[in-house]
């Protein structure tokens, strides 16, 4: 079984969250369950800087040797940051899903932030998909 980190949050979508409360802002990353899944990244398409994301719109692209995955903002918010290095190199992803995250955002709506899992929720969310 794979650990996911406690400071983290997580979406049912199987992405993580940190939150910096204080700051309003949120760095987003892929959790290793599904860089697992998804197996080799070949690329990942990005939101760019200023885009306007809606909690569960496609925002993140990463394309796969046999096909093109979508994956949805786990908030509402203001994109600030990309981290370029991902986007250069998808495969950092694989290297530490955890290290390497995709895109910062100030976020709107701290009850959103209510909807996402802690690492004990996420892991139980996984057991229940497993079966």
């Amino acid at each position: 079984m794979l650990e996911h980190p406690e400071n983290l949050s997580y979406s049912a979508r199987h992405l993580w969250v940190r939150m910096e409360a204080a700051k309003g802002v949120a760095t987003v990353g892929m959790t290793e369950d599904l860089v697992e899944q998804l197996g080799e990244i070949i690329s990942i398409d990005m939101p760019m800087i200023g885009d306007e994301l809606d909690m569960d719109t496609f925002c993140i692209h990463p394309h796969l040797a046999t096909r093109l995955h979508h994956l949805r903002s786990p908030l509402t918010g203001r994109v600030t940051e990309i981290n370029r290095d991902v986007q250069d190199n998808a495969a950092l992803i694989h290297l530490s899903p955890y290290v390497h995250w995709l895109y910062k955002m100030e976020y709107d709506d701290e009850e959103e932030a209510d909807l996402l899992m802690s690492a004990e929720q996420y892991s139980r969310h996984l057991d229940q998909l497993l079966g």
